[in-house]
């Protein structure tokens, strides 16, 4: 018991904050499908379509989940940076819907 009570103390007093291993989540597949899909079909897919020809291709879950992780989808959202200034901007309820399934809320 006490090898184990001085191994524990040493692991954790080994790391700091910065050290530990950041926990990725995977946004919920249904909720997409429910409430993130309309939204993007509505404000994002006439540029980033695979006609388009643009970096993000958000037609599927798989490519919005891409766009999380490589093409900082959310800060574009939340920043008001996407969708451009000449097209009509999302809503503060689709920015707040889109920022916690991001976060996996």
């Amino acid at each position: 018991m006490t090898r184990f009570l001085f191994f524990s103390l040493f692991l954790f007093s080994s790391c700091t904050w910065n050290e530990l291993p950041k926990i990725i989540c995977v946004p919920d597949e249904q909720v997409y499908f429910e409430l993130i899909q309309p939204i993007i079909e509505n404000n994002c897919i006439s540029c980033h379509s695979t006609a388009a020809n643009m970096p993000a291709v958000l037609v599927s879950y798989d490519g919005i989940v891409e766009a999380l992780r490589n093409y900082s989808l959310k800060e574009e959202v939340i920043n008001r940076t996407m969708p451009p200034p000449l097209s009509p901007p999302l809503s503060e309820s689709e920015i707040n819907i889109i920022q916690k399934w991001a976060d996996c809320e």
